[in-house]
This record gives structure tokens, C-alpha cells and sequence, in this order.
């Protein structure tokens, strides 16, 4: 058999695959990261054009947590390019809205209200050892199962499943139990000021091999025992162009909903049980609307607010660290964002349709008899973005999804005797789909890949040779 070319083959430069290949080249691995677009980071994807040097985020836009938070190490260690960058802290949700009453409250006024207080004890209770022993059921079977009213369904929709990327009809109990379990990242919510999270990819992926618009199509596992590289197996990954590049194992880390599709053949076909977690893990789809406007219309502290019984379940200022400084300027950015089954039916308008909407849900919330038409009145541009018409993507994140408890385990296992292994936010145990959670699959996967290397350099024989 022809020599190697690499020790590990990537399959996707997003979040997870630039992680796993920073650790085994820091580790002294080869790697080579194959990239279907044009740009490192998958689902970071930021905008300009609506307001020119002004970068608006189109994916991922928060940094979740201050604890043991890989993107926060990443952005606390410095930015290329970017010396006055940093983070901000702000409150989440600081603003409720009652779209059927048309009443905004501030976060302190409404977390005052024993319905709301109840919600909250609802949710936090599944943090709780005694949830392990719920059965399995919808969210919104568990929430209504909690005596809540409707009132407070709706707002529990927009808080929790909104943020999951589902309907509340649409969450499974058992993953969130997890996800709630798992948690250990703290509850601040960060933005970065002077700098995007596109500009914290590109200084993860700085110095690494990659190979860009190199969109793979097959991964064939080659060989047997006895045969092959040391370990017996290869893995050998084709692009569409026929470019084919082999190595002693494969990382996939391509999006979930892009597996689900059948975008990346196998060969031989994936096991059972990774092919059985793709087909049970579910991935929400997400849009954001964001309109520009030449005037504020909103309280001095307003960054975000959740809308319940409304178009858009979440309204933010963005870049909001930059909005909510006092010598803020026009033009104005707020976003709306809604996800799951309603993203879906959103999509299907015309992009004018959703400004439109958005607009006068913002109408309603900050308008006045005086002025009632504040941001209808004001707004000279807009931009949407449906990420299910994303390419390569198709939809946002992974949810907890009913009946998929343990797939995710399976999903993270090594298959092919660790020449194949999957990395990406869908395998993190912890159901985290924030791109800190698709950094630690990615240095998971790498640990997978090294301790690979490691075994095939000790048998002293094949062509693979780690430098670990």
C-alpha cells in the first residue's frame, strides 16, 4: 500500500474540526482539513452589507457561560487582528413581552409574578436528581403537566424552546434533563465588542493546513486486520473533484442535518449505531430577521427581550455591545429570531413579508399614541437569513430531541476501530450546541485520534507513523 498522506483527515473546518485539528498538530500529528466553503468557522457566518464596517452575526452570536468555556479561553487569549477586543456581559432576558396583552416588562418586575416564578421553579426542577425518574415526554407535556397556564406556556415556548432551537411540542424531556444535568458553564451571557466571532475562528484555524471548497462525498475505511497500516485500517476521503486523500483516520465533523441528508457516503456503511443516532438525533432550523432603523425606539436599557404569542419569540439589539453604549449612534440593528417549525413557515414568506412582520411586532411592543408606528416608521433596510437554505448546513443546531436519550454517546464512539469518528456539536453528551460544545467534541475526537496514532506507532509497523 502507497504511503499516507496525512496522520488525520478532517472533515469540515467549522468550530470542531479546527479544535481537533489545533490538538494533534500541537501534539506533532499531520493534518489536513478539507473545507466544503470558502471560509473557516461552518456556522459562523457574520454580515456587512446592511450596515458597512458593522459586522452583524447571522449564526451563532452569544459566548454562553464564564466557566471552563473554550471560546471564552479562545477570545481572552487574544484575537489576531484584534487588539481592543473583548467581551461584554449582559442580563438574558432583560425585557418580557405579553403579546396578547401587548405588555413589556422588565425582566425584575416580571420574574416577580408567581406564574412566571413558577415557570421558572418548572424548568430548574429538571436540573434536580428526582428528574432522572421523569418519564419520557414532550417538554410542553411536562410544562402543562406542572399546572401552567397558557399564559406562561407561551412564554415558556419562547424562553426555553426558542433557545433550544424547537417548539416546546418538539423537545424531549430525558435530553433536556441532561443538557440541565450537564451544564457547567455558569449563566452569563457575553458578547464581543471590537471584534466578531468570525475573527475568533480565523485565529483558531491560523497556521493549519487547510484545503478549502473541497466538499467531500465518500469516506471508504480500507483494509482489515493484518492488512494495511498498522491497526489494519485506513481511511481514504474523496471530494467532489475526485481528490482523494488518505490517512490513518477520519474526523467528520460535517452538521448533522448534512449526515441526515446523505450528503457524505460511506463505505462500507456506518455501523449501527452511529447510523441510528444521525437518524435520531433531530436538528432545528433557525431565522434571523434584522431590520435597520434611523431612530431608537426602545428603553435606554433594552438589550433583549422573550415575546410570548408573538411572530418572533426573541427581539435583541446587535451588535448590542456597541448599541448600548451611551454615544450610540444611527443606524440602529435589532434582530428577531425565531426557530424550530415556525422558522419553517417563516421561510416560505418573502423576505420583505418577514421584515414586514417584524416590524410591527417591534410596532407593538414600543410604541406609544403618540408615536405608534416607531420602528415601521423608521426603517430604511433589512436582511434575512433561513438557515435551512443554508448550503452544506440545513438548519441551525441539534435539540433535545424525544426518544434520543444515549444516541449522542453513540454518535462520539470511534467506529472502524477509531478509523472513523465524528465530532460536532450533535455528538457533545452534554447536548450543548454552542460552539464552545462543538470545541470540546473536537478536542475529544482528537484525543480519540491520538490515542489511534499511539497504538499504531507502538506496533512498529505499517506506514503510520504519528509524531505523537
Amino acid at each position: 500500500m502507497s504511503q499516507l498522506d496525512v496522520d488525520c483527515v478532517i472533515v469540515g473546518a467549522g468550530a470542531a474540526g479546527l479544535s481537533a485539528a489545533r490538538k494533534l498538530t500541537k501534539a506533532g500529528a499531520r493534518v489536513l482539513l478539507l473545507e466544503a466553503g470558502a471560509k473557516v468557522g461552518g456556522r459562523v457566518l457574520h454580515d456587512e452589507t446592511l450596515v458597512s464596517g458593522r459586522p452583524l452575526e447571522l449564526g451563532p452570536e452569544f459566548v454562553h457561560g464564564e466557566l471552563a468555556n473554550l471560546l471564552l479561553d479562545l477570545v481572552q487569549s487574544g484575537i489576531r487582528g484584534k487588539p481592543n477586543a473583548e467581551l461584554v456581559e449582559l442580563e438574558w432576558p432583560n425585557y418580557y413581552y405579553f403579546g396578547k396583552e401587548g405588555t413589556l416588562i422588565d425582566a425584575e418586575a416580571a420574574e416577580e409574578l408567581p406564574e412566571v416564578a413558577q415557570m421558572t421553579e418548572a424548568f430548574e426542577a429538571l436540573g434536580e436528581p428526582a428528574a432522572r425518574a421523569l418519564p419520557e415526554q414532550t417538554l410542553l407535556q411536562y410544562m402543562a403537566g406542572r399546572g401552567l397556564s397558557s399564559r406562561v406556556l407561551d412564554l415558556a415556548d419562547a424562553i426555553y424552546a426558542n433557545d433550544y432551537g424547537a417548539d416546546m411540542s418538539d423537545v424531549g424531556l430525558h435530553e433536556t434533563v441532561a443538557e440541565q444535568r450537564e451544564w457547567k458553564y455558569g449563566e452569563k451571557y457575553l458578547v464581543l465588542k471590537g471584534a466578531c466571532l468570525q475573527d475568533a475562528m480565523e485565529t483558531l484555524a491560523h497556521g493549519l493546513p487547510i484545503r478549502f471548497d473541497s466538499r467531500v462525498t465518500r469516506v471508504s475505511i480500507e483494509g482489515g486486520a493484518g492488512g494495511g497500516a498498522a491497526g489494519g485500517r485506513v481511511a481514504v476521503v474523496e471530494d467532489a473533484r475526485g481528490r482523494r486523500v488518505r490517512a490513518a483516520c477520519a474526523i467528520v465533523t460535517v452538521p448533522l442535518a448534512a449526515l441526515k441528508r446523505g450528503e457524505l457516503a460511506f463505505s462500507p456503511p456506518l455501523p449501527q449505531p452511529p447510523r441510528r443516532a444521525i437518524e435520531s438525533i433531530r436538528v432545528g432550523n433557525a431565522l434571523k430577521a434584522i431590520v435597520r432603523l434611523t431612530h431608537k425606539c426602545w428603553p435606554d436599557d433594552f438589550f433583549d427581550a422573550v415575546c410570548a404569542d408573538c411572530f418572533f419569540p426573541e427581539v435583541w439589539l446587535s451588535p448590542a455591545a456597541e448599541l448600548m453604549r451611551d454615544d450610540a449612534t444611527p443606524p440602529y440593528t435589532i434582530v428577531g429570531f425565531v426557530a424550530g417549525a415556525r422558522s419553517e413557515r417563516m421561510g416560505a414568506l418573502p423576505h420583505a413579508e418577514v421584515a414586514r412582520l417584524l416590524l410591527l411586532q417591534l410596532d407593538a411592543m414600543f410604541g406609544s399614541a403618540e408615536r405608534p408606528h416607531p420602528a415601521s416608521g423608521c426603517c430604511d433596510g433589512y436582511l434575512v437569513k433561513d438557515w435551512a437554505s443554508h448550503p452544506h448546513t440545513y438548519g441551525a443546531y441539534s435539540h433535545p430531541t424525544l426518544g434520543a436519550a444515549g444516541q449522542r454517546a453513540a454518535l462520539a464512539r470511534e467506529a472502524h476501530g477509531g478509523a472513523l469518528l465524528f465530532a460536532g456539536e450533535a455528538s457533545h453528551l452534554g447536548i450543548n450546541p454552542c460552539i464552545h460544545g462543538a470545541m470540546e467534541t473536537g478536542e475529544r475526537a482528537a484525543d480519540q485520534a491520538a490515542a489511534l496514532l499511539e497504538r499504531r506507532q507502538a506496533g512498529g509497523k505499517g506506514e503510520a507513523r504519528s509524531r505523537l
